[in-house]
C-alpha cells in the first residue's frame, strides 16, 4: 500500500518581497513594450531573481503579475 504524498504548501511572500512584486508591477505597467526579462533587469537590477527558494518565489509572483497585466 502506497502512502499519500503530503500536499504542497505555498509559502507566503514577506512584506519586502511583496513590495518588490508591487514595484515590478508598476514598472511593467509603465513600460508595456518591454519583455518580462527587460522589466526585471531594468526595475530590479542585474540578476533580479537569485537562484534561492526566496528568489524563485519572487520570480513566480512577478511572472504571474506580468502575464496578467499583459493579457488585459
Amino acid at each position: 500500500m502506497r502512502s499519500k504524498k503530503p500536499a504542497k504548501t505555498h509559502a507566503r511572500l514577506s512584506s519586502e518581497e511583496s513590495e518588490r512584486v508591487g514595484q515590478f508591477n508598476d514598472y511593467a505597467f509603465d513600460n508595456p513594450n518591454l519583455t518580462f526579462e527587460q522589466v526585471a533587469e531594468n526595475n530590479l537590477g542585474p540578476h533580479p531573481f537569485p537562484n534561492t527558494p526566496s528568489g524563485k518565489k519572487v520570480r513566480v509572483e512577478c511572472k504571474a503579475v506580468f502575464d496578467l497585466e499583459r493579457r488585459s
